[in-house]
C-alpha cells in the first residue's frame, strides 16, 4: 500500500478499539487502567494544568526587546508544546504504572479475536516484571531522541517561518513514540526482543503513525482520556494482530 493509504489505514484500529471496550470479557482488565488514568489526569492538572497561562506569561514577559515581535508565534508555539507534554507525560506515566496490566488487557484481546493467547515462555510474575523493565527501556530510548529534537529545536527557535516546524515536528515524534507505547504490549507477549520491537515498528512506519496521531489527539480531549489507554491498547493489538503473517482474526 502507498503512505497516504497506510497512513489514513492507521486511526480506525484506535476507533476499533474503543468499540471492543464494551466486551464482558474484557471489562476487568480496562477498569484498572481507567483508574489510573483518573488518578492522574487529577494529579497533573493540580500540578500544573491550571497554572499554564501564567507560565507562559511570565516566560515570554522574559523576552529580550528585540525578540518581541517574535511574542505571538512563540506563545502559540509554546502553548502547543505544552499541550503536548501533558499529553506525552500523562501517558507515558499512566503506561509505567499500568504496563503489567495492559499485557494482560492485550493478551486478552487477542485470546478474543483469534481463540488463542500468546505465549511469550515467561511466567505471570515475569511478564509484569518484564512489562516494567520494557517501560523503563522505552523511556531512557524516547530521552535520547527527544534531547536531539530539542537541540533542533533550540536551533529553529530563532529563524524566522522555519520555527513554524517545531510544533508539527514534536507531534509527529510524539505520535511515533505513542505507537511504539501500545504496541510494544503485543510484541512483548510474545517475548521479542527490543531491537526485534523497532524492526516490526518501522515496518509498517506509516500505519503507525497514523495510529499514534489520533491517540495524541484523543489523549488531549478531556473525558476522552479516561479511556484512549485501554482503547489504544486493544487497537495496537488489532494493528498487529493484522500485520502478523500467519494470524487469522475471527472478528
Amino acid at each position: 500500500m502507498n503512505p497516504i493509504t497506510e497512513f489514513t489505514l492507521g486511526p480506525t484500529y484506535l476507533l476499533r478499539g474503543f468499540g471492543l471496550l464494551r466486551e464482558r470479557s474484557l471489562r476487568r482488565y480496562v477498569i484498572i487502567p481507567i483508574l489510573i488514568n483518573i488518578a492522574l489526569i487529577v494529579a497533573l492538572v493540580s500540578l500544573f494544568g491550571w497554572q499554564l497561562d501564567n507560565w507562559l506569561d511570565a516566560w515570554l514577559s522574559g523576552l529580550p526587546d528585540w525578540l518581541h515581535w517574535l511574542e505571538t508565534v512563540l506563545w502559540w508555539i509554546a502553548l502547543l508544546l505544552s499541550t503536548l507534554a501533558f499529553c506525552y507525560v500523562f501517558t507515558l506515566l499512566a503506561n509505567l504504572i499500568a504496563s503489567p496490566f495492559n499485557g494482560l488487557l492485550s493478551a486478552q484481546v487477542e485470546k478474543l479475536v483469534t481463540g488463542t493467547a500468546p505465549e511469550s515462555g515467561m511466567s505471570l510474575a515475569g511478564e509484569m516484571a518484564d512489562g516494567v523493565l520494557g517501560e523503563l527501556r522505552r523511556l531512557r530510548w524516547y530521552g535520547g531522541r527527544a534531547l536531539l529534537l530539542g537541540i533542533l529545536s533550540l536551533a529553529l527557535l530563532f529563524i524566522p517561518l522555519a520555527n513554524l516546524a517545531i510544533a508539527p515536528l514534536w507531534f509527529i515524534f510524539g505520535a511515533f513514540m505513542l505507537s511504539f507505547e501500545y504496541l510494544d504490549q503485543p510484541m512483548a507477549n510474545r517475548g521479542l526482543t527490543f531491537q526485534a520491537k523497532l524492526v516490526r515498528l518501522r515496518s509498517r512506519r506509516w500505519r503507525h503513525l497514523g495510529f499514534g496521531s489520533l491517540v495524541t489527539l484523543a489523549t488531549a480531549i478531556p473525558l476522552a482520556n479516561l479511556v484512549v489507554m485501554p482503547a489504544a491498547v486493544v487497537g495496537a493489538t488489532l494493528l498487529y494482530l493484522d500485520t502478523e503473517p500467519g494470524v487469522i482474526v475471527r472478528r
